[in-house]
């Protein structure tokens, strides 16, 4: 099993979208807690770990859970603004596509490279 790192912004909706949608997810096998030297600690609120096969797997249990909770607020569907799934292999390191994560990570890249204009 390989583990991995999903975040995601959920646009607005009715029926309280984010509880809706975690709680699916925990049914698909993500989860909101990291142990961490012995003791639980919570993760950032639009932050999900889970340990899959694959990739594929991955992606597979995260949009299983958007359509368990559009189910559970239905009529409203839940509406997934922007996520990003990558690999966590071990000392904590992340790993990812490195065409994917340029592509997501781009404009913040471009930032950071800019030199600053003094006048």
């Amino acid at each position: 099993m390989k583990h991995f790192i999903a975040t995601f912004d959920i646009e607005t909706t009715p029926g309280e979208p984010r509880a809706r949608f975690v709680e699916a997810a925990f049914a698909r096998g993500w989860s909101n807690m990291l142990l961490i030297a012995g003791q639980s600690a919570q993760l950032p609120a639009s932050t999900l770990i889970g340990d899959f096969r694959g990739l594929e797997d991955a992606h597979r249990a995260f949009d299983a859970a958007i359509d368990d909770a559009s189910r559970m607020i239905a009529p409203a569907k839940i509406s997934i603004e922007r996520r990003y799934i990558v690999e966590r292999i071990p000392a904590g390191r992340l790993k990812a596509p490195r065409r994917e994560w340029v592509k997501v990570n781009i404009a913040r890249l471009k930032r950071l490279v800019r030199p600053k204009r003094y006048t």
